[in-house]
This record gives C-alpha cells, structure tokens and sequence, in this order.
C-alpha cells in the first residue's frame, strides 16, 4: 500500500517524530520562564524545521498538535482547550496559517532542490551513458554491451533490450528482467507501454530511420524524460555500430572486387598466350594451299571457335574491370552502323540460324563514344535476347537520335520485364523471377551494361513492348551529326 508514493510504515515514523519535536518544545517551555509569544515563535521554528527535514505532511500535522498545546498550556484559561480573550484566537489562527504556509514553502523548496539535484544526477549519467557509447571499442554483441552501458550508467536493478534485427532479448543488471511478448507485440505495432503495474518496469521504443529497432525496458526510478533520452543514445549507438558494420562490408566487398578483378585478369591474360599460339597455328596451316576440303574444314571451325575464345576472354577482362571501376572511356569518332555490324558478326556462332534485324536511323552515320565498350554492352544485351526470346524469333538490334542522345537498343519476343523490376533488373547479380530459375545467368550482364552507360553519361532503361517481348536500351549524350533532320526512328 503506497500514500503519496511514501511506505505507510516510514510515513507514520516520520510523524512519531515531529510528535516528539512538538513535545520537546513544549516541555523545554512549561520549565523555562518564556511568555506565550516566545513559546509561539518555538513552536513555528519546530514546525519550519520539520517541513525542512520531512516534508509538508508532518508539517501539518504538528501544527495542528502544536495549535492545540499551545492553546491547552500557555493561553488562559490554562489546561483547558477554551481561549477566554478573543485575541488569542486570532494568534492561534495566524499561528496557524503562517505555520502552514511556511511549511508548504520549505517542503517545497526541499521538492526543487531534489529535483534539482535529480536532474543533476540524470544528466552526469546520461554524460555517462554517451560517453560510454560513442568510445565503445567492440567485443561482445553490440545490443548486449549497450543493455550493460545503460545498467551500469544508471544503477538500474534490471534492464532488457529487444533487438528487432536479431529477435532476441539482451539482460543487464542483478535483477532478472523479461520482456512481455504482448508489449513487444504492442511496441512495435506503435502502441507503447509506458510501465507495468506489476514490475513497475517502463518500456521505451527505439526507432532508427522512423521504423522501430527494438525495445528498451528498465526497471528503476527515473524520469519519462530521461528514459526518452536513454532510448536515444542506444539508437544512435545502435546507428552508429551498424553504419560502421556496413562501411565494413563494403569494404570488405571492394577488396574482394578488386582481388576477383586481380585474379580474373591474370587468369584471362594467361588464356590469351594458348589462344595466340593457337590462332598463329591456324592462320598459318589455312593459309596452306594443300590441305584436303575435310581437313579445311575442320581448321576453320578451330579457328573460328578460337577468335569466339578470344572474344569470351576479353570480355571477360572487360566486365572484371567495370566492376572493379578501373576502366576509362576512350571516346572516338565511330560508324554507328560499323559497330552494330561488328557485335552481330562477333555473335553469330552464338545466335545459330536465329535472324537478326537491324535498324540504324537513316540520318545516322557517325557519333562520339567508345566502340569497346559499347560493344559489350550490345553483345551482352544480345546475349539475354538470346538466352530469354523462343529460338525461332527474331533480335532486333537498331540505334536513333532520340531526346537529344544517341540510343542503342535491343529488343526480343521473350516473356518481357515486369514493371516493378524494370530497374532491379540492372542491378547486380539480380534475376527476375519468372526466368531465374529455367535460364541459366549471373545477374551481372545488365549492371555491366549500366555501369557503361553511366560511364558514358547515359543510362539504360528496360520495358515490356506492346506487342510483347522486353526492349532495353542504352542512352548516350555525344552525338555527332551534320544534319539537323535527325528525327526519332520508329520503334520497329
């Protein structure tokens, strides 16, 4: 049972005491020779010193016990509760109302000055708390070492704390403290509990980025303000660990970048030694005048296969050094027809008898950009028409003067993209859903093809036709053209 959050027990010692003080003064003055003023001025100085040390209800109350006292001892009629001269009621009165009055001041000059000094205490600990935080050097799980931080700042008997990225519970503090699954439940729907009848335990939200990160609980005395700013410093300790845990990443995925392109580099230059040597020695025996037909043949589809080998490898070094952002765009006056041609030619063992339709803007002849790596990225945008389109359709590949760039594109009669992955597609090692698992691919070939976009200024887009089928296409600033009758070409 709780009076003014005061235990009744410690309450009614408190008032045996000022019962006593009221006494004291009244013995000390039946046996010193004082007039009925100074014994009032006593009995006030008792009553403003027990409003000092234990508040405004045990000020009350021995005003009231000192009222009577003095009316019973020192105002005449003496030992009797009468008062026979009107103006010694109007002194027990005043005695009264200036004792009340005083002791409701020093009570509450004793209420500020506590918290005063509560405040002073919260701040040095919450001082404590960020300090704390912010120089944590690591060691055991981060939620686990931020409860430890808030039990130790605060002397808390119990606190835990619900990690929503791991779904387990983090105890600090002697006392066992658990979280209700109903107030996690509640919490994380937005509705907190701000303390339990049971546990007198609060509960705190932490959020990061406006959605909730987990769930503070702290059992102790202590303000709504300061459990607020609790929850603060462990979400921005909670900010902090895991932005420096995503630096580590992708840090750590840089290097592994860099050492994949390292390695693919080395190895795909190793591959170009047995490849020369191979196309030297085919070059050179086609070149001979008596080989047999058969022989001829056979010659000229390792050849063939060799300059196809030759082609994979250097795309290979290509790609590993798009991704690993060591590439440079050499820009150069090129055939916008020429280039097309080229890739198609390059593809053709890989396309088989599928036809290709090529469509080049008439008022096309020549622009400004890198041949290199604009062809790779049409080969690889032919590659997925291939991989994704029925073998008997046909790959359109074509390039117009479109919105003030040069656009290449690509498009096929396959399943087309769904718009919400219209973007994700390009994203690296991202496959739509509907084809990852009956086409065989990586996922990089379409951020390549961004990556050199960009590289050029551009960017690249993908759509689902009308008619059916996907179209991406590659748009570029750079183009150089006399003529100023370059209009957009039909899609075909």
């Amino acid at each position: 049972m709780l009076l003014s959050g005061k235990p009744v027990w410690s309450l009614c010692i408190r008032l045996m005491g000022a019962l006593v003080m009221v006494a004291a003064v009244t013995g000390a003055c039946l046996h010193l020779p004082v007039n009925p003023t100074t014994t009032g001025f006593a009995y006030l100085v008792a009553v403003l010193l027990i409003a000092t040390v234990w508040g405004i209800t045990e000020a009350v109350v021995a005003s009231a016990v000192g009222l009577l006292c003095f009316n019973f001892f020192f105002l005449p009629p003496v030992k009797t509760f009468s008062v026979a001269d009107p103006q010694n009621w109007v002194a027990l009165f005043a005695f009264l109302a200036t004792a009340i009055v005083a002791s409701e001041l020093s009570a509450r000059a004793k209420r500020q000055t506590h918290a005063a000094l509560a405040r002073q205490r919260e701040l040095e600990r919450l001082h404590s708390l960020g300090r704390g935080i912010l120089l944590d050097q690591g060691g055991a799980s981060l939620p686990q070492r931020l409860a430890q931080f808030v039990a130790e700042s605060f002397e808390f008997p119990a606190v835990a704390l619900y990690d929503v990225a791991s779904e387990r519970e983090y105890k600090a503090g002697p006392q066992d403290l658990t979280i209700p699954d109903s107030a996690i439940t509640a919490a994380l729907s937005g509705d907190i509990v701000a303390r339990t009848d049971d546990l007198s335990s609060r509960f705190a939200l932490i959020r990061l980025g406006g959605k909730p990160a987990g769930l503070l609980a702290l059992r102790g005395e202590v303000s709504d303000t300061t459990v607020d700013a609790i929850s603060n410093l462990v979400a921005i300790g909670l900010e902090r660990a895991r932005t420096q845990e995503a630096e580590n990443r992708a840090q750590a995925a840089r290097q592994s970048e860099e050492l994949k392109s390292t390695l693919l580099d080395a190895i795909a230059h190793e591959f170009k030694t047995p490849l020369t040597s191979i196309k030297a020695a085919t070059s050179s025996l086609l070149a001979s005048t008596q080989l047999p037909s058969e022989q001829r043949e056979l010659l000229s589809i390792v050849d063939e296969e060799a300059d196809r080998l030759d082609n994979l490898v250097s795309d290979a070094i290509q790609m590993s050094r798009i991704e690993g952002g060591k590439f440079k765009v050499n820009r150069c006056q090129v055939s916008v027809h020429d280039v097309i041609e080229t890739v198609i030619r390059q593809m053709r063992p890989r396309l088989d008898d599928r036809p290709v339709e090529v469509q080049v803007a008439s008022c096309l002849a020549t622009a400004f950009f890198d041949p290199n790596l604009i062809q790779l990225a049409l080969r690889e945008l032919i590659d997925n028409a291939n991989k994704y389109s029925p073998a008997s359709s046909a790959i359109r590949v074509g390039a117009d003067f479109h919105e003030g760039n040069l656009r290449f594109w690509v498009a096929d009669a396959g399943p087309g993209i769904a718009s919400r992955e219209s973007r994700r597609v390009f994203e690296r090692f991202y496959r739509a859903k509907s084809t990852r698992d009956g086409v065989p691919g990586s996922g990089l070939g379409l951020s390549v093809v961004l990556d050199i976009a960009k590289a050029h200024g551009g960017d690249a887009s993908a759509v689902t036709e009308p008619a059916g089928g996907s179209r991406v296409e590659i748009s570029i600033p750079g183009i150089q053209d006399d003529s100023d009758e370059c209009i957009d070409n039909p899609r075909g």
